[in-house]
């Protein structure tokens, strides 16, 4: 059957929008009808890497868009670091939502991938094989590639009055939005200012000790998923990165210490519960490694999570936040979601405990 229509995909995490991204919408144009734009790492909570949520993108892309001739839509993508299929399927029940929406024939409607090899990370453009590809070099500026990552590191930590040039660098209509954002919310500022300044010691410390080992150092840690009568134990982090963000109990592991032994130290040192740590280890169901490359703001953390599945009773075990941890709760596995979760824990959770929902169609329905 002949084609209709060509619909362009450009999935990323557009953190924040700039002209680089633009530069691939309008090539992707050229030869596609409309264009969906996939905003990656929707619903997770507001940190360095992450400073803005899925709406205030959106809302930038639409800014940032303006003037473009043809169709440029938005849809919230959910990451699952730790299971590539789920994460193909978001795509293509997302493509499918978007598709019904503006009533293009599946059959009739050619669907062209569109971005730019530039780590890892993009590795996904190659799994979509019914799908065509349209490569998009990345935009250069003064010789040097536009990024995201360059671009948030001066809207936050650059000298005052930069603005004009990073205007003319990444873009005037792309960045205003983002600067009236900024005005607009302190708090939010200060929040990613605050991690983000943590983020940057911590990496400098680590670099400045792999030039003396001459190699890269891993960061092991140990998690405890403790489990009762459908609730999760949780404790509110008192720290950065992730001051105030809910958390699995754990944290490094000690020279001398198994991962098991550090699973369970931290769990008792930051939820304080009155369970004998013997009997705790009885409860011991599962463990797991979860180590992937972008789990961490911090750089390379590999962490080791044990499940603890607790017999289910009437009456929950008493648990009381200590010095490492501003609170701890149980909290039903229902209400378990990743926007109030620190870093992959939510995948953690999501991993080892089944019954942990998170409907994503739901979500793309919401859209409107």
């Amino acid at each position: 059957m002949k084609t209709k229509q060509t619909l362009a995909v450009f999935i990323g995490r557009f953190q924040p929008f700039h002209l680089g991204h633009l530069d691939v919408v309008e090539r992707a144009l050229g030869v596609a009808d409309s264009i969906l734009l996939l905003v990656g790492s929707s619903y997770r909570p507001r940190s360095w890497k992450n400073p803005f949520t899925y709406n205030e993108r959106r809302d930038f892309i639409a800014a940032g868009t303006r003037g473009v001739t043809k169709p440029v839509a938005t849809l919230p993508l959910v990451d699952t670091l730790y299971n590539d299929r789920a994460w193909i399927t978001n795509v293509r029940t997302a493509v499918t939502a978007h598709m019904r929406r503006k009533g293009l024939d599946p059959a009739t409607t050619k669907i062209v991938l569109t971005g730019f090899e530039k780590d890892k990370s993009s590795q996904y453009l190659n799994w979509f094989p019914t799908w065509d590809m349209l490569d998009a070099s990345p935009k250069m500026h003064d010789g040097v590639v536009l990024n995201a990552t360059d671009l948030r590191e001066n809207l936050f930590f650059g000298e005052d009055g930069q603005f004009g040039r990073l205007s003319n660098r990444f873009g005037d209509q792309q960045i205003a939005p983002v600067v009236a954002w900024m005005k607009d919310n302190p708090d939010a500022m200060t929040t990613i200012r605050d991690e983000g300044a943590f983020v940057r010691d911590y990496k400098e410390r680590t670099k400045a000790a792999e030039q003396v080992y001459g190699y890269p150092i891993p960061i092991n840690t140990a998690d405890a998923v403790v489990v009762q009568s459908g609730h999760v134990l949780l404790i509110e982090r008192s720290m950065q990165p992730g001051k105030g963000l809910w958390a699995i109990p754990g944290g490094h592991i000690d020279p001398g210490e198994t991962a098991l032994d550090a699973a369970i130290r931290e769990l008792y040192e930051e939820a304080g519960l009155d369970m004998p740590k013997g009997a705790m280890r009885g409860r011991l169901r599962e463990r797991r490694v979860f180590d992937h490359p972008e789990r961490s703001e911090k750089g390379w953390v590999r962490t080791e999570a044990f499940v603890f599945e607790l017999q289910d009773r009437a009456k929950l075990e008493k648990v009381k936040s200590d010095s490492d941890a501003a609170s701890a709760k149980w909290v039903p596995i229902t209400e378990i979601t990743p926007d109030t979760l620190f870093e992959d824990h939510f995948d953690i959770i999501h991993a080892l405990v089944p019954e942990v929902p998170f409907a994503y169609s739901s979500i793309l329905m919401a859209q409107g």
